[in-house]
């Protein structure tokens, strides 16, 4: 039997125990039935059980940091990948500071390096390698679902373009790889995103030094826009004549500074390009997971993989930096943030694939289509290996699974049973059916218990207004969220111990129970998560399976062994839930380095400490479902549930102490709080054009969620009220579309900004034409088109919004603009009402983006409204010359003279930054604001 305590039907009387264990389990002052001579000693099962998770929390440590050494000119063959020389052009770019788009140093000093750069390694190359250059600065439209919906217009932007094909034949095919050389404004952008840049130079280098002939071109995509929103990877992939020739792409980006390059978005399709990443780097790491997160739209962030996939219709590989997310778009993103290690491992990954796509007779850069099965599920092992497989492999391998599990356990239930008699087997599998089911229920109410512990304890420091303690420790958010977590898990599973289950048998009977409910409960999921199409499901599915084949097989005559120790049992489960626990504590590390630094930047909206104390819940559920069934095989946990309800209460001291700051400054360690503040001056028109209102001041915002709670530094921010919601986008110039993830701006009056910044590109806006076009009328209803055409100048980053007005009497609707794409894509609802009052009201809200490069021409958006109206209604409030259209232009002036950074361009952005604390680190511009109806 797979037991070594024959069960009993019902009924039957349980005499296959030596007599010793029935008269200690008779004898138990508790009232329970277990064996408390099976039962292991605490002392012994804690240090076995906290002891192995412990060595794999250090594992799992020391592999998630561990990182190759570097590589010197010197030691290096000229074929290797060498971060001296990737650091050398990570130095030169970053040494020429901030690059926004537009700016000189993104224009021309960045495309000036590239192109020396270009022209030293074109000198040394291999002479079966041509290089080519090709400077693009498109101009074009699109719309993206980002944000809530907005549309984006580039002019005159700047890309720098590489290509290496061979001399011997003519390449029909190209791989792309594609970095930005452009930062935003407030950093110099380092990992985000020249130190990609700066791998591409030196992939490019040892490519062309080698002899090896090239089967396919490799095209080096250095696009200067990628902050504006990715508008100069659409320029490229929808305007360049290489574009053409592209059939896959790498894309290098960054959410944090240094660490490892984690794969984190693959496809569409075409499996044999994430196989050909985790068949040829030598350190391969990522998650599918991390995909599906990434692409659920919960972080508010994009890549120009959105841009390839979507308009270039090519698959590819999404990487990125993710470590130490704290510096992402602030002073802090410099070249000492890069640790050593990382350049070179990224290096030997990109160059590696590279060779193989480009060089290899097994490539499949040639014909992708001939292997598109659909998605692909990934996962890496330790950074060791990395596994694959196609969606429907995955499919099929799932249900396979999900029914051998179910076999185990239908064996598992039918196996009591020795009598011969039908009813006495029917009867006893009924009963230990609904004791399985009964296990299921306990586990299910353990995590269930252990989301409502740390929900309450998040609720509480976000009501006493100290959330975000673990903000600059993460290693306190264990020590937050684990303690009642797990004492919750364990309280509920002490209560089923002694109370539910006395009649079960000895401890390892209901060991095995615990086991095999689990079993049930990961079946279930896998089955679910199957049947909804998710790829992540490959995380469940090597667990289950590692799970099985060890615990049910390897080591199945040890468990059915009498005379093997309790202790050794303890530790065979714990060998064979080894790798689940593995890969659960691998993604626990993903997802806390990815979201603890993601707090500061997620807006006001949502609480963060209740986002982490989630997380940790989950990760702690997931990693120990895999042994919580030898929680019942020890004697009472009762101790170390006090335990840790003691260690959960001063945890929350902690929290509410000084400790508990969740800002700090430090050179190398920085965590600080986003600010940012824009020197504006507002202008509001009638339908005439007449000025009704105007405003100055300035508007600060904050991208986390206790914002103004903790004295930033500035009294008179301080004691400015939250700026409420109200009119078209709150009425705010918003450099992209915020409003609904930023909501407790703060408008701190003060004289406009003088006009020497803004007098050389003045912010001008005019309509041009205003045309009607009637297309329907009958006894009730008329139907027309209006058409308004604009005439547009400023400085390189504007935004237009805009908003058709309604009545109950007239509908206005966006049928058709000059924007180059799906109307849908750049529509939001609105968040906000009307300044009209109950005489009209707005339909849509619609963004748009603009960005140029240098010396930015005239823009000339045009609109189309189709405008119903029942003339058999009266006129609101009588009035008949109500606005069909109201819409608000607003420019950024990053600088005066397009060099970058200025330390404050207005005395009144200096006297608050002065007064601001290390902790705080701003971003601080010029912006002007018009509204007009029409």
């Amino acid at each position: 039997m797979y037991d070594p305590v024959r069960r009993r039907a019902v009924g039957e009387k349980d005499d296959s125990l030596p007599k010793r264990h029935n008269d200690q389990g008779s004898s138990n002052k508790k009232g329970t039935s277990l064996y408390t001579g099976l039962l292991v000693p605490q002392k012994e099962w804690t240090l076995i059980y906290f002891g192995f998770h412990l060595c794999l929390l250090f594992i799992v440590n020391f592999s998630y940091h561990s990182l190759p050494k570097s590589k010197l000119a010197s030691d290096a063959h000229q074929l290797d990948f060498i971060e001296e020389n990737a650091r050398f052009h990570l130095h030169e770019l970053v040494s020429l500071g901030h690059r926004p788009a537009g700016s000189i140093a993104n224009e021309i000093d960045a495309v000036n390096y590239i192109l020396t750069t270009v022209e030293s390694i074109k000198q040394n190359a291999q002479p079966n390698v041509n290089i080519e250059t090709s400077l693009q600065h498109p101009t074009g439209s699109f719309s993206i679902d980002f944000l809530g919906g907005f549309a984006s217009y580039y002019s005159n932007i700047t890309n720098t373009i590489v290509k290496l094909s061979p001399v011997k034949h003519q390449a029909k095919d190209a791989l792309l790889l594609n970095c930005h050389t452009d930062s935003v404004s407030g950093g110099p952008g380092a990992s985000d995103d020249a130190v990609a840049c700066s791998v591409l130079l030196e992939v490019m280098r040892a490519m062309s030094r080698s002899e090896e002939e090239l089967q396919h071109s490799i095209i080096f995509l250095f696009n200067g826009a990628e902050e504006n929103v990715l508008q100069a990877s659409h320029g490229f992939i929808t305007q360049h004549p290489w574009a053409k020739k592209v059939r896959a792409f790498i894309n290098l980006e960054a959410a944090g500074a240094g660490g490892k390059e984690i794969v984190f978005q693959t496809g569409p399709s075409n499996p044999w390009l994430a196989l050909a990443w985790a068949q040829n780097a030598p350190h391969p790491f990522g998650s599918v997971l991390a995909q599906e997160v990434f692409q659920s739209g919960i972080i508010p962030s994009d890549t120009d993989f959105r841009i390839f996939r979507d308009y270039g219709k090519i698959p590819g590989i999404d990487l990125a930096y993710m470590k130490n997310g704290y510096v992402y778009h602030t002073i802090y993103d410099n070249e000492d943030m890069i640790v050593p290690g990382c350049i070179q491992r990224a290096g030997e990954n990109i160059l590696a694939v590279v060779r193989h796509l480009v060089t290899s007779p097994s490539s499949m850069l040639s014909d992708p289509s001939s292997y598109r099965h659909g998605a692909l599920a990934f996962m890496d092992i330790l950074s060791l290996y990395m596994i694959t497989l196609p969606m429907r492999m995955l499919y099929i391998l799932n249900l396979l699974a999900s029914g051998a599990t179910f076999f185990i356990l239908a064996k598992f239930v039918t196996e009591n049973a020795e009598s011969t008699n039908l009813s006495s087997k029917l009867s006893c599998a009924f009963h230990w059916g609904k004791l399985l089911l009964k296990a299921l229920a306990v586990n299910l109410i353990s995590w269930v218990a252990s989301v409502i512990a740390v929900t309450c304890v998040a609720v509480l420091l976000t009501a006493i207004g100290r959330t975000m303690s673990f903000y600059s420790k993460p290693v306190f958010s264990v020590f937050l969220y684990v303690p009642p977590a797990l004492a919750a898990m364990l309280g509920v599973h002490e209560f089923a111990k002694n109370k539910l289950f006395q009649n079960v048998g000895n401890c390892w009977t209901l060991e095995r129970l615990f086991f095999h409910s689990t079993l049930l409960l990961w079946s279930a999921c896998l089955f679910y998560l199957n049947r909804s199409g998710i790829l992540s499901s490959i995380i469940l599915l090597v667990c289950l399976l590692s799970l099985l084949t060890l615990r049910c097989f390897v080591f199945k005559r040890f468990f059915s062994n009498p005379d093997t120790k309790g202790s050794s049992k303890i530790i065979l489960h714990l060998l064979s839930s080894s790798l689940p626990s593995l890969i659960m504590l691998s993604h626990s590390f993903l997802i806390m380095e990815l979201f603890i630094p993601l707090c500061g930047r997620l807006g006001n909206v949502v609480p963060p400490d209740l986002v982490i104390g989630f997380l940790v819940a989950i990760t702690l559920c997931l990693t120990f479902s895999f042994s919580s069934n030898l929680f019942y095989v020890t004697s009472s946990m009762k101790m170390f549930i006090y335990m840790l309800l003691l260690s959960s209460v001063l945890s929350i001291i902690a929290a509410i102490s000084p400790y508990g700051f969740p800002y700090s400054y430090s050179a190398t360690e920085p965590t600080p709080k986003r600010l940012f503040l824009q020197h504006t001056a507002r202008e509001f028109h009638n339908m005439n054009g007449e000025v009704t209102r105007t405003d100055s001041g300035v508007w600060t915002n904050c991208l986390d969620y206790p914002c103004f709670s903790y004295d930033i530094g500035s009294k008179s921010i301080q004691n400015t009220p939250t700026k409420p919601c109200s009119g078209l986008f709150c009425e705010s110039p918003w450099a992209v579309p915020c409003h609904k993830l930023v909501i407790k701006s703060r408008y701190v009056i003060s004289p406009p900004p003088s006009d020497d910044i803004t007098n050389q590109y003045p912010l001008t806006f005019q309509l041009t034409s205003n045309t009607v076009n009637i297309l329907s009328v009958n006894s009730t209803t008329r139907t027309y088109m209006r058409r308004y055409n604009f005439l547009i100048t400023g400085p390189d980053h504007m935004s237009l919004q805009f908003a058709p007005l309604s009545t109950h009497r007239t509908h206005a609707k966006l049928t058709s603009w000059s924007i180059d794409d799906d109307i849908s894509l750049g529509r939001t609802t609105p968040s906000a009402q009307s300044p009209g009052g109950s005489a009209y009201y707005y339909t849509d809200w619609y963004f748009i983006y603009f960005g140029s490069g240098l010396d930015p021409s005239p823009w000339k958006p045009w609109l189309e409204l189709t405008i119903t109206e029942d003339s058999s209604l009266p006129h609101p409030s009588g009035r008949r010359d109500l606005p069909s259209l109201e819409i608000a232009l607003s420019g950024q002036y990053y600088s005066k003279d397009r060099n970058i950074p200025v330390p404050g361009q207005t005395p009144e952005l200096k006297e608050i930054m002065s007064d601001l604390h290390d902790w705080v680190t701003p971003m601080a511009w010029v912006s002007l604001y018009k509204s007009y109806l029409f």
